[in-house]
């Protein structure tokens, strides 16, 4: 495996984008549930597992139903047409590799489910507007899930509740206090409270309050605007 070093984990906004997913069984299935949140995502296969039909009956994704065995060149590119991402996830590896092909025609990005393509699906942990993405390029999938084991028991969903916090805080800061630099002091005061993490438990409100407390009685007149 050479250049995986070219790789770089970016973020992107992926509203109203297409993605299209050949192949209905469980990788497509892992792929559509992970896109269908953000993107457009249509899902093409002559057969769907029950919860791509489930997401399709939310309103989440489309399907379309296809024999793919015998699908003509012009209609693959019928599908990805207008395509932000492509991924191949049939059973049949010669039809991927058209897909792939065909695709690339058209520099569309392309995720392989057996092959690095142009686009590495990293493994997503989720915490409100945290976002971490775990990836070996490929080489180990058992690291890349132990790395997600372990990760996910130190982010706790009481991160979401400190990214909020924390955003409301910055702009209180902004409004009461002139320097960065104190500002900056202030957020890192709560953010390193073990009180105001353990709050979070009870409820939203009162980490905050005593966030807000904790924070004002580091503020004197002079800091304030």
């Amino acid at each position: 495996m050479t250049g995986t070093n070219n790789y770089l984990p970016l973020m992107l906004d992926l509203s109203n984008r297409k993605v299209v997913i050949f192949g209905g069984g469980s990788v497509g299935e892992r792929k559509a549930e992970l896109f269908c949140s953000c993107a457009k995502t249509t899902v093409v296969s002559l057969g769907f597992s029950q919860r791509l039909q489930e997401l399709e009956a939310c309103g989440k994704l489309r399907l379309v139903r296809l024999d793919l065995s015998g699908v003509t060149d012009s209609e693959l590119r019928e599908f990805i047409n207008g395509a932000f991402l492509v991924i191949p996830a049939t059973s049949d590896s010669s039809l991927n590799r058209k897909i792939t092909s065909i695709a690339g025609e058209s520099d569309i990005l392309i995720n392989q489910v057996d092959v690095l393509g142009s686009v590495v699906i990293p493994s997503v942990i989720k915490r409100g507007d945290l976002v971490i993405g775990i990836s070996t390029l490929g080489r180990s999938p058992a690291v890349s899930k132990y790395s997600r084991r372990k990760i996910e028991s130190l982010i706790t969903p009481q991160y979401s509740d400190m990214i909020r916090l924390q955003d409301e805080l910055r702009c209180y800061l902004k409004e009461h206090v002139g320097e960065q630099k104190k500002r900056k002091e202030l957020l890192w005061k709560v953010l390193e409270s073990e009180s105001v993490w353990e709050s979070f438990s009870d409820s939203y409100e009162k980490a905050a309050e005593l966030a807000y407390s904790l924070v004002s009685a580091h503020i004197d007149e002079s800091d304030k605007k």
